[in-house]
């Protein structure tokens, strides 16, 4: 099996302008990336044009806080532990069950990686 393609990526070459919002009304994060202090990303699938995708969502610490406000308390205590026992140190934090939330993005900057290119929403509002 492959990979999915990229919901920022297909956004992008569709036309869609770095300025227009994207919002998810259901979006499930099952994991939590630390990119450095206060800085965070999560990936999620979703469909688009009937076909799955994965979207990559970079948030702030304002953002994490309104995300873990939805939480369950104790996963989000567990988040909370994880993270300030290292803050800065760039990782992946697996946990069981998810967090749903709603979201306004924007297009970010295309990334390239070793394997993939990917185009990441930046998050613009949690609610």
């Amino acid at each position: 099996m492959g990979f999915k393609p990229d919901y920022g990526l297909r956004r992008s070459r569709d036309g869609i302008s770095p300025t227009s919002d994207l919002f998810f009304y259901n979006f499930q994060m099952f994991s939590l990336t630390v990119l450095g202090c206060g800085e965070y990303s999560t990936v999620s699938d979703t469909q688009y044009a009937g076909q799955w995708h994965c979207l990559s969502l970079d948030f702030n610490q304002a953002h994490l806080e309104r995300i873990l406000a939805k939480a369950d308390q104790q996963l989000a205590t567990h988040l909370r532990t994880e993270l300030s026992r290292d803050p800065l140190s760039a990782r992946s934090i697996e946990f069981k069950g998810h967090v749903e939330f709603g979201e306004r993005a924007r297009l970010g900057q295309l990334q390239t990686g070793r394997y993939e290119q990917f185009v990441p929403l930046i998050a613009q509002e949690i609610f």
